[in-house]
């Protein structure tokens, strides 16, 4: 009985000796961004904390070239399509590869499910500078009607902080959430902003469990049981079937969440004279098929080609790609294949750098 309390208390003793070594080697490395040199976390936000670390502490010397946009930049489309080391074959990749020739560094803030209201509040994090330049790619998700108001208008909570009273106002449903729901992400908040172990786990955890845990145990399944031709087929159903609403019959309201926030964005960066580069983003017609009502896709193009109008300057510059590539460059509605990366980022490099020599 006295050996086996000894035992207890020594294991005890062991694990919290652990913890304070991993706390105190946290406090020693994240300052000076070993870890997202290290590892590629792009494609996720896990807590305002980490993205406050990210941020200051990625290149801690120099300024960064800004990405912000949704799923687009990442890899959970590839790794959904099974394509062999995905997270090296990114937008965010390529795009980093080709700026690594000029020795500019490269700084992701895109996420998957990233709405305009999202990257209001990365840009209060942001806190752009004169000279800083940004690329902004928008996607037809953002503006989809079941996003335009109400709680689904951000995707992440904890993001809520960092964004203007009104538009807190507006995304404030109607029904409180539970006070057990309150608590939980009020913890969790509280633990990574004072626990940075647990804050650094839930970023790396992105690393196995992603898109989502599902996804991993989905992936393991198919590794001892292998997969069929219809599952293929019913996940592409599904995927059609979640997108429709983005493409549907409904012309995009100006006075919306969406067309709210990026004109939130806008004239912050027009104020603070930010180089800045935004493109809607290109898109998979012939994948949509039925799904996609073509007169609304044209009208609102046009509806945002002549909002930015009010925009466009020597610091702004705005591009609509969305006829760029055939279909042979597309995973699904609107994500590329590696190789459409690949020829995105060369792209996107050419009229990056061209805008960088004009600024000269």
């Amino acid at each position: 009985m006295f050996s086996s309390k000894f035992f207890w208390f020594g294991a005890f003793s062991a694990l919290l000796g652990c913890l304070f070594i991993f706390e105190i080697l946290l406090w020693i490395t994240i300052p000076t961004g070993f870890w997202y040199r290290h590892l590629d976390i792009s494609g996720d936000l896990t807590s305002l904390p980490e993205i406050e670390d990210r941020i200051r502490f990625t290149y801690p010397l120099q300024r960064p070239f800004f990405l912000l946009g949704d799923s687009v930049l990442g890899a959970s489309s590839m790794i959904e399509h099974r394509i062999p080391q995905a997270r090296s074959k990114t937008l965010t990749q390529d795009l980093t590869a080709q700026f690594n020739i000029v020795h500019q560094p490269v700084l992701s803030l895109g996420s998957d499910g990233n709405l305009l209201t999202d990257i209001v509040a990365l840009n209060t994090e942001i806190k752009p500078q004169q000279g800083d330049h940004l690329l902004l790619l928008l996607n037809f998700r953002m503006f989809a009607q079941e996003f335009d108001d109400g709680p689904k208008g951000l995707s992440r909570y904890f993001l809520e902080p960092d964004l203007p009273a009104d538009i807190q106002n507006r995304l404030n449903p109607d029904k409180s959430p539970s006070q057990e729901s309150q608590l939980s992400d009020d913890l969790y908040c509280l633990m990574c902003r004072h626990w940075l172990l647990f804050r650094e786990t839930q970023m790396m955890k992105t690393l196995w469990y992603y898109p989502s845990q599902k996804d991993f145990y989905q992936h393991l399944l198919e590794n001892l049981v292998g997969t069929n031709d219809a599952q293929a087929d019913l996940i592409e159903a599904a995927l059609k079937q979640k997108i429709a609403t983005y493409y549907q019959p409904y012309v995009w309201d100006k006075k919306g969440l969406s067309f709210t926030c990026l004109q939130k964005i806008l004239d912050s960066w027009s104020a603070k004279h930010v180089r800045v580069t935004v493109i809607l983003t290109p898109q998979n017609q012939k994948f949509l098929g039925s799904y996609l009502d073509k007169s609304s896709f044209k009208k609102n193009r046009a509806l945002l080609a002549v909002f930015m109008k009010n925009y466009i300057s020597k610091d702004i510059r705005y591009e609509d790609w969305c006829d760029r590539y055939p279909s042979v460059f597309f995973l699904d509605h609107c994500h590329l294949t590696p190789e459409g990366n690949q020829k995105y980022a060369t792209d996107l490099s050419r009229l990056l750098q061209g805008d960088k020599n004009e600024q000269k």
